[in-house]
């Protein structure tokens, strides 16, 4: 009757039933398993239910969970509970291929230009790895793909896209605050012993890897709940593209930027340098930049003493820094090392997922040259192919989510001609879930033409 449909009356008490025999089902397995093994049929069935009942919500949180998952999963084998890596698997991967289909057969999906380059690029590395490479290997570095394609699948209305910015933006400013805990209070002693208990690769000689210091810098770089400050760098650019897109709260941007600072990797300082001026040229809001540009510069002046940067940024800028030498040398001797092997020589012997310092072989610490070295030119062009179609795609959408999309893609594109980003699957979600976002919305004709100009005006004279 007026359009609506009856739920039936047995519904409720089924439930209830459902409910109370898994309760009980539980409670007997407890007797003769692990009381963990026994909740897990439960856990798994309320994480289906919630992801096939609330699938927007379901996605929302598994990519608030992201940047705190490391942290999470490790302090959990620290204490030694049981079963953490199945649960970090169900707290991502299984979850992400869930929504993906749910999403797909919710909303459909019609394949286009960057879909097509993407595919073509992970085709060949996979013929690739199967002829003598290693499918962890490939798993690690095209991690990026299932955000990528759940972003492709998702359809988002006005407020929940800008929830979901607002809430990354304000996640990682939390995690800026409390990482200065471990700066400043808690020094470097509790990182390396979790990772020294936990045999991650994160140590050198009983101490932190190089990453977590600097020619110079005598001090700790911030990663807070990541996995490392390159990561969290990475994570800091991407929330400060997401707040100039969607936030006009000096505050939350003060907290990020702060963070960004006391990563000290100049990857991710470069990629947000090239990111925010751009958008601020496209979104009309030059005046907004360089008063922002202004205080941005002030606070990394006075960060100068506080975090002891005078030595660190006088052998980066006379060339004396053995990292910036190890990345130039690094970028020139993997491209002559691709044309040397246009074919590849497969991912296992190079990739950090499977190697380690230690290992004998050659490392590249650069994406682009690293993937036409491990799978060939031919992976590394279409990877690059993917990466231009899609930012002409979303370049073309006149509003906020198409904009955060250039932004992310030309500060990710920065950050991995240095380093190796998409390694992190934590941070390749939160950098190609947007991206796929957008250009479904460009698809779909949402926010595009005045409609997008309109929305832009205002945020500019907000």
């Amino acid at each position: 009757m007026n359009g609506q449909v009856l739920e039936n009356p047995m519904m409720s008490p089924f439930r209830a039933s459902c409910v109370v025999f898994v309760l009980i089902l539980a409670a007997a397995l407890s007797i003769f398993v692990s009381p963990v093994l026994a909740l897990a049929p439960l856990v798994a069935g309320v994480l289906l239910w919630a992801i096939f009942r609330h699938p927007t919500a379901a996605l929302g949180a598994v990519l608030a969970f992201m940047p705190f998952d490391f942290m999470a999963i490790a302090l959990g084998k620290f204490f030694g509970l049981p079963h953490m890596t199945l649960v970090s698997v169900c707290s991502k991967e299984v979850p992400l291929l869930l929504l993906m289909a749910l999403l797909w057969r919710r909303n459909g999906f019609k394949p286009t230009a960057p879909d097509w380059w993407l595919l073509g690029c992970l085709l060949l590395a996979c013929v690739r790895t199967l002829l003598d490479g290693s499918l962890v290997a490939l798993w690690t570095d095209f991690s990026f793909v299932v955000p990528y394609f759940v972003g492709r699948m998702a359809v988002l209305t006005q407020a929940q896209e800008h929830l979901w910015a607002r809430c990354a933006v304000w996640i990682v400013a939390v995690l800026s605050m409390l990482g200065l805990l471990e700066v400043f209070v808690f020094g470097e002693g509790p990182r390396t012993l979790l990772y020294l208990v936990l045999d991650t690769g994160g140590t050198e000689d009983g101490v932190l890897i190089a990453s977590f210091h600097g020619q110079g810098f005598t001090g700790l770089r911030e990663a807070a709940t990541m996995v490392g400050p390159n990561s969290f760098g990475a994570l800091c650019m991407i929330a400060l593209i997401l707040w100039w897109v969607y936030c006009r709260n000096p505050l939350p941007a003060g907290m990020v930027a702060t963070g960004l600072i006391c990563s000290v990797t100049r990857a991710d300082w470069l990629g947000t340098a090239a990111a925010i001026p751009l958008l601020a040229v496209i979104m009309g809001q030059r005046k907004r930049f360089f008063l922002y540009a202004t205080l941005a510069l002030a606070m990394f002046v006075a960060s100068i003493p506080v975090l002891g940067l005078s030595d660190y940024l006088f052998f980066a800028k006379t060339g004396e820094d053995p990292s910036a030498e190890y990345h130039q040398e690094g970028i020139v001797n993997g491209l002559k090392y691709a044309a040397d092997h246009p074919f590849g020589v497969s991912n296992a012997n190079l990739s950090p997922a499977t190697t380690t310092r230690d290992s004998k072989g050659t490392f590249f610490e650069t994406t682009y040259p690293y993937f036409a070295a491990a799978y060939g030119a031919a992976v590394a062009l279409s990877f690059v192919g993917f990466l231009l179609r899609a930012l002409r795609f979303v370049w073309r959408k006149q509003g906020r989510l198409g904009f955060a999309a250039v932004g992310i893609l030309v500060g990710i594109g920065v950050v991995m001609i240095f380093t190796l980003p998409l390694t992190d699957r934590r941070l390749a979600s939160w950098a190609f879930f947007p991206v796929g976002l957008a250009i479904r919305s460009c698809l779909n004709g949402s926010n595009s033409g005045e409609g997008g100009r309109r929305e832009v005006s205002e945020v500019g004279a907000a």
